[in-house]
Parts: C-alpha cells; sequence; structure tokens
C-alpha cells in the first residue's frame, strides 16, 4: 500500500517526472521566446501610442492566471503536503494581488497619479517588487523542492498553512504598497514622468538578476518534474519582460514596454495551461489504473468538489470589485477599462464552470437521472432561452417539432445540451439568417433532434477537431464570446445519457447537429386533465390503503391525480426508502408502488427488506421505473416484485392493475412494459 500511495502521489504535474517530449516543448518554446526577443531588441526604444486600455486588459489577465494558478497548485499542496509547492502557491497569489496594486496605482488610469495616494514613483517601484518578490519564492520553492519533510497531520491543517500564507502575502502585499505609495520618499527616484532615471539601472539590475538566479537554481536541483521544466521557461520568460520593459527601453509606452508585457502575460500562462491540461490528462490516467490508482481517482474527486469551490470565490471577487468601481465617478475611459476587467472576470467563470463539469463526467461524478420527456416541451423551453439572442441578430428560430414523441433523457442536461447548440446556432449565423429545430426516427429507432442553421458552415478537415475542449476552429479571432468547451461538453453528456452527438456541415450553406436519443420504451398514454383516463375507469370499485415510494414531486403528484379517481382508495407516500418501510410496517398497505431510483436506498435494497420482514412480505409490491431492459425486469420480479411498469405511466392500465391488486383476485398479476 506505501508503494501504491508513493506512484499515486506521482501522478502530478509537481512531482512527474519530465520526459523528453517535454524537454523538446520546453526548449522550442524557449527558443522561439528568444528569437522574438533578439528581434525586439533593436526596436526596444521606439515610442509607441499610448493605449490606455492595455493596462487594464493586460493586468486583469494577468491577475486571473495567477489566481487561479495560485489555487490549483493550493489545491496540489492540499495532498501532497509539500512546503515547496506552499512556498510556489503563495509566489503566484503575490504576483495577483501586486499586480491588482500596480494596476491601481498605475499614473492616469484611475486618476492623475494613481489612486491609492501613488505618487510618480509608486507604479514603478511595484513592478520592482513584484518582479523581485516572485524570483525569491521560485528560489525558495526550488531550494525546498527536494525536502522530504511533509506538512502532516489532518486535512484541517492543510487549510491552516493555506489561510496563513494568504494571510502573510496580504500583509506582505500592503506593506510593499504602503512603502511605494505612502513612503515613496524614503526610496530613490527611479522614474521621470514616463522616463528611467539613472538610478532604475541599480534597482532593475538587481531583479534582473534575481530572475537569472532563480533559473540557474532551478536548473541546478535535480531531478525535474514536470513543473520544474516549465517554471524555468516562466523565469526566461521574466529575465525577457525585464529586459523589454524596464532595461532596454526607454520609459513607458515604446516598443519595450509593451512588449515586456507581453511576454510577462506569456510567463503567467505557462504553468496555468500545463496544470488544466494535465488536470485532463490525470483523469484518463486514473480510470486505467489497478485498486491503488482508484483511490487516487476518490481523492481527485475530493480535489475537484474543493476546486469548485475555490475557483470560483477569487474570480467572484474580482467581478465584485469592479462593480464596486462603477459605482464610482469615472472618465468613460477609466469605465471602459473597468468593463474589460468585469468582461474578462466572467469569460474565465464560465470557462471554469465548463472545465470542472467536464472533470466531473471524466471522473464519473455527475449525476445523471434519465425519465421519459416529451420532445416538444424540452424543444420549446431551449428556444424560449436562445429567442433573445436571436432577435438581437434578426435571425429566425423555426420550431418543426411535432407529433407526441418521448425520450429517456435528464431534462436539466438536455436542455443544457440543447441550449447550448442553439446558442452557438445564432453565434456563428449571419444577420437575417434561420435556425431550424425538428425531430424524426433515425434508422436506429432513436429520435433525432437536429438543428440547422444557415452559417458559414465548417470545412471538413476542421470537423475531427470540433469536440477539442479550448479548439475554437479560428473563432477567437472572429470577436464572439466562446470557450472552446460547449460542444465537448455537450458530447459527453449526450453520451452520458446513452445517446449519439453527430454533425453535418457544407461550407457556405450551414451546419446541422443531430442528438439522437433512446426513445421513451411502453409510454402508451398521457395524463391531461381527465382526458387521459377512460369514463369507466372512474367508477368507484376500489377500497383500501395505497403507499407509494417516491421522492420526484412530479411523479407524486401525477399519481396522487391518478389514484383521485378511485374515491376509496387512501394515499400515503414516502420520499425515502426508510420512511417507505416504516410506513408500510404501521400502516400495513393493501399494495405498495415502488420506485427504483430514491435517495437514501435502492429500490431493489426496500424491495429486498419488505420480502424479509414478516409483517410485510405477503403486501403487493409494483415497481415502477424508467428502465425497461428485460434482464431487470426478469431481475426484479424473481426477486419478489408483483408487478413491473415503465414510466411513464399507462393510466387506464395503472387503474386496472390497482384493481386487481385490491380486490385480491387468485389470477397473478401481469407484468408490463
Amino acid at each position: 500500500m506505501v508503494g501504491g500511495a508513493a506512484d499515486g502521489r506521482r501522478v502530478f504535474v509537481s512531482t512527474l517526472p519530465a520526459g523528453p517530449g517535454e524537454r523538446r516543448l520546453a526548449l522550442a518554446v524557449v527558443l522561439v521566446s528568444l528569437v522574438i526577443f533578439l528581434s525586439a531588441v533593436p526596436f526596444a526604444t521606439l515610442p509607441l501610442g499610448q493605449v490606455w486600455a492595455f493596462i487594464p486588459i493586460y493586468q486583469s489577465a494577468l491577475v486571473v492566471n495567477d489566481l487561479i494558478t495560485a489555487v490549483l497548485l493550493f489545491g496540489q499542496f492540499g495532498f501532497l503536503r509539500s512546503r515547496a509547492l506552499l512556498v510556489l502557491a503563495g509566489g503566484y497569489l503575490f504576483t495577483a494581488f501586486m499586480a491588482v496594486s500596480h494596476m491601481l496605482t498605475f499614473p492616469g488610469l484611475f486618476g492623475p497619479t494613481g489612486l491609492l495616494g501613488a505618487g510618480p514613483q509608486s507604479t514603478a517601484w511595484l513592478f520592482m517588487f513584484w518582479h523581485g518578490g516572485f524570483p525569491l519564492c521560485v528560489i525558495t520553492y526550488a531550494l525546498l523542492k527536494n525536502d522530504t519533510r511533509e506538512i502532516d497531520g489532518p486535512a484541517g491543517r492543510a487549510g491552516v498553512a493555506i489561510s496563513s500564507s494568504i494571510a502573510a502575502i496580504v500583509v506582505v502585499v500592503g506593506g510593499l504598497t504602503l512603502l511605494a505609495t505612502a513612503g515613496q520618499h524614503a526610496l530613490p527616484a527611479i522614474m521621470r514622468g514616463n522616463q528611467y532615471t539613472a538610478a532604475m539601472l541599480g534597482v532593475v539590475s538587481t531583479t534582473w538578476v534575481l530572475s537569472l538566479l532563480a533559473l540557474v537554481i532551478l536548473w541546478r536541483r535535480r531531478p525535474h518534474a514536470v513543473l520544474d521544466l516549465w517554471l524555468m521557461v516562466v523565469m526566461g520568460a521574466w529575465i525577457f519582460d525585464i529586459a523589454l520593459a524596464a532595461v532596454l527601453n526607454a520609459g513607458r509606452f515604446d516598443l519595450g514596454f509593451y512588449a515586456g508585457r507581453i511576454y510577462g502575460l506569456l510567463a503567467a500562462s505557462f504553468v496555468l495551461m500545463v496544470l488544466l491540461l494535465e488536470n485532463g490528462k490525470l483523469y484518463a490516467r486514473l480510470v486505467q489504473s489497478t485498486a491503488e490508482a482508484e483511490a487516487a481517482n476518490r481523492a481527485k474527486s475530493d480535489f475537484l468538489s474543493r476546486m469548485s469551490h475555490e475557483l470560483r470565490t477569487p474570480l467572484n471577487g474580482i467581478i465584485g470589485f469592479s462593480q464596486l468601481l462603477e459605482l464610482d465617478s469615472l472618465t468613460p475611459e477609466q469605465r471602459e477599462s473597468v468593463e474589460h476587467i468585469q468582461k474578462g472576470g466572467r469569460h474565465l467563470l464560465t470557462l471554469i464552470n465548463e472545465v470542472l463539469d467536464i472533470a466531473r463526467i471524466e471522473a464519473g461524478a455527475i449525476s445523471i437521472s434519465l425519465e421519459p420527456l416529451p420532445v416538444t416541451d424540452v424543444v420549446g423551453s431551449a428556444l424560449d432561452l436562445v429567442r433573445p439572442l436571436a432577435r438581437g441578430r434578426r435571425i429566425t428560430l423555426v420550431d418543426a417539432v411535432a407529433g407526441d414523441d418521448h425520450v429517456m433523457a435528464d431534462r436539466q442536461r438536455l436542455q443544457q445540451v440543447l441550449l447550448n447548440l442553439l446558442s452557438n446556432a445564432v453565434k456563428y449565423n449571419r444577420d437575417d439568417g434561420r435556425v431550424e429545430v425538428s425531430c424524426t426516427k433515425a434508422g436506429s429507432g432513436s429520435i433525432r433532434l437536429a438543428i440547422r442553421d444557415t452559417g458559414r458552415g465548417i470545412a471538413p478537415g476542421m470537423l475531427e477537431r470540433l469536440y477539442t475542449p479550448f479548439e475554437r476552429l479560428g473563432a477567437d479571432r472572429s470577436g464572439v464570446e466562446g470557450t472552446g468547451l460547449g460542444l465537448a461538453l455537450s458530447r459527453r453528456l449526450v453520451e452520458a445519457m446513452h445517446g449519439t452527438l453527430h454533425v453535418e456541415s457544407t461550407v457556405g450553406e450551414g451546419t446541422t447537429f443531430a442528438v439522437e436519443l433512446p426513445p421513451a420504451v411502453g409510454r402508451s398514454a398521457v395524463v391531461a386533465g381527465t382526458n387521459g383516463v377512460p369514463p369507466s375507469a372512474a367508477t368507484p370499485k376500489t377500497f383500501g390503503t395505497l403507499l407509494y415510494i417516491e421522492d420526484n414531486p412530479a411523479n407524486l403528484r401525477l399519481v396522487e391525480r391518478i389514484v383521485s379517481y378511485r374515491p376509496g382508495l387512501t394515499l400515503l407516500s414516502a420520499v425515502q426508502g426508510r420512511r417507505g418501510l416504516e410506513l408500510a410496517r404501521d400502516h400495513q398497505p393493501r399494495a405498495i408502488v415502488l420506485d427504483l431510483h430514491l435517495p437514501d436506498l435502492d429500490g431493489t435494497e426496500v424491495l429486498a427488506r419488505l420480502r424479509g420482514d414478516p409483517s410485510t412480505r405477503d403486501i403487493p409490491v409494483v415497481i415502477v421505473s424508467a428502465d425497461a431492459t428485460p434482464g431487470q425486469v426478469t431481475r426484479l420480479l424473481a426477486q419478489g416484485a408483483d408487478a413491473y411498469l415503465t414510466k411513464p405511466l399507462d393510466v387506464s392500465e395503472f387503474l386496472a392493475l390497482l384493481d386487481r391488486l385490491f380486490n385480491r383476485t387468485a389470477t397473478p398479476c401481469a407484468t408490463t412494459t
């Protein structure tokens, strides 16, 4: 078990050894970065226009990237309890908070000299503190990474360590911000307007040397994990960032200023991309692993649950505080900057939600409840939700779904899939276009829901990349918002409902997405007022108590309506299996109707307990389920069920069955499928 646990710990990017493929890829990234850097050096002092929107867009993206990276690293620390990971996660959190202070104090952005009481030196000094502090964290990480000692103890101890780390970082960032603003006169002047002073060279050289030192120490601390490899790439990008933005250029808003910040954003993205991509690979490995790796899979589910909360919390903070800024008196340029922050935050929040949904599906942690659904209702609801979006593009929505077809699906998930496909059909359509939804019977007997648009279509060579996460087929350059995860998520949801998702497209004409789902089995009547019940069914000839064990309120109301046609019947209901067993023992009903999917006990377990209790073993039990497979029916009848009914119920058939059970004829009850 010890060896298995050790193997399980080596699946994280912080412990997984870097292979030749990762080394070649990292080297290629460094070489490309070096070539671009050398090409930019001769033009670093070239003055460019003052694009004020660039600063909040760049800074907000940087903050979001670093926050998510910090949360993911804190999550890995929660499992591995490595001091090195705790320091590195704190380093990314430090850069996120310092980027916020740097943006707020930037002269001319939110105020003539910046906010927080900033002066002409504040922003430049915050940049130096920021770009000197992170390399120190990386150096500490490198020195600690081979330390086998862990922060041990119960799970709560990890939370205390993380909370203490966050508190320490807040104090440090607050102190440095205070020093660069209120205490700026105690620091040497390194800026004169938008130009650097002679003192800047010594200060920035120290910062640059720290980044170089971090790179050297990382290289010497072998063996290298995948995380170490990409941290070296990050430090290389930071060296280029500092060189272009604070050494080789002349001041703010020249080519070196902009190019250096682009390098900084790339540096913030490398480790995040590795962590997210590696997360997806982990699930595939865990599914195929042995019993020891299955324990790691359960730990991964706990990790996802924790990350779901931890990832949303900082993003909601960013969005909330940007909304507070909107309440202040801002110039049009400042208001536009705040809107960019909000837009970036909401985009990342949507991305995280979809990533977590896909991760839950792959880990088998998503709940799917299949039931018979009327196609017209689900399609109509989805069309209503997407209608405002279509109206803005003057796109005609056509509901060509007719008939009374029912499919076996999860209502919420099917609506999520249809809404995603309809939204894409509208977003990627042409103005004044058309979107049509139709329903037909497929050759395999399944129900086919087709959504056809009149957009530009998809080239045949790109169709195979359509369901790849984060792949938008170039749409990210079109200005259309999206995350590149919607189709990947929709396909997984449809497959989880035992269906398939297909696509057909013709360039210049449009695209058709088709969802094929199994039909509802055994449906022959639907309750609609009193019209669903034959006139003779309302004849009161049956008396006694009926117990219905069911947790779905809609199904419970349906049976209440049906039983109302037998005034002599008294209906008892229970939403949990254990409560149903108590009612059966206490009230001795003449018959029990039992659903198989209950929140506390499986329906088969409830049936077994009813048959094993002398006080309830002779009460007839009718199973009601959406599963109509022959094996399931045979198995439950063999375990003691008196009848098996499939959803949706045939009302007249159900009433006839109740009459037979309550009249206690000698004829065995028929099985209905």
